[in-house]
């Protein structure tokens, strides 16, 4: 017998499950392929152009003085910390187990998978460009993490396209999350705006990839989300 038990449903929220099976992920479909690679191919020489002549220019110009007087933001770059989130999602997950709803650990175990592959994939990028943060002044400390891309941009990438997936309607939340995190990053001189733009793609584009997956072997998962 299943840990889950299936809650009650009216006819039509059967007919709205039946639907979802229909539903693709976005890179499950041609067009959706095309237009996330036709949005990397314009990224990538808008990034050349911004880490030629912008990064260096823009790096440092924030005085710690100046910095702490952005309390808020200071605090806001805890959304981008992986850790937190990880743990958010295993509870979120043993509440799901615990009360019968295969719906909750089923998003929080995609949520999990999501920044974990992100994680993953911004550690290896990191380690092939090994770029210098702003605040090392070209000085590499025993044990510091690359700047290229961010993680923590790339972390709050996969959080919030998960968070539009399961709430649409939140989506103007979730993209204002990235916006202060990415500014966070930047004011903190932890990374160039560079590394931020790259870490949200990053991140965003491994919650589609996780998604799109997930659904190819599992097309039902995610029917009784509602």
């Amino acid at each position: 017998m299943s840990i889950f038990e299936t809650h009650p449903r009216n006819e039509s929220r059967s007919a709205l499950a039946g639907q979802a099976l229909r539903v693709k992920p976005l890179l499950a479909t041609a067009w959706g392929r095309a237009l996330v690679a036709g949005i990397y191919m314009g990224l990538i020489p808008i990034i050349a152009v911004i880490w030629v002549f912008f990064d260096t220019q823009f790096a440092n110009q924030f005085t710690q003085k100046e910095w702490e007087q952005w309390v808020f933001l200071r605090s806001l770059g805890l959304l981008g910390d992986a850790l937190p989130w990880i743990c958010l999602s295993v509870g979120v997950f043993l509440l799901g187990i615990l009360i019968k709803r295969r719906n909750i650990a089923t998003w929080a175990v995609f949520l999990c998978i999501s920044i974990a592959v992100s994680g993953l994939v911004v550690n290896v990028i990191k380690f092939i460009f090994m770029r210098t943060r702003p605040n090392w002044y070209s000085v590499i400390p025993d044990g510091g993490s690359f700047s290229f891309p961010s993680g923590h941009s790339a972390t709050i990438g996969a959080v919030a396209v998960v968070c539009m997936l399961r709430w649409p309607k939140l989506s103007p939340v979730a993209l204002t999350c990235i916006a202060l995190v990415g500014l966070n990053r930047i004011m903190s001189q932890n990374h160039h705006i560079t590394d931020v733009i790259a870490g949200v793609a990053f991140g965003m584009t491994s919650t589609l990839v996780v998604q799109w997956y997930w659904w190819k072997y599992q097309p039902n998962t995610f029917t009784d989300m509602a």
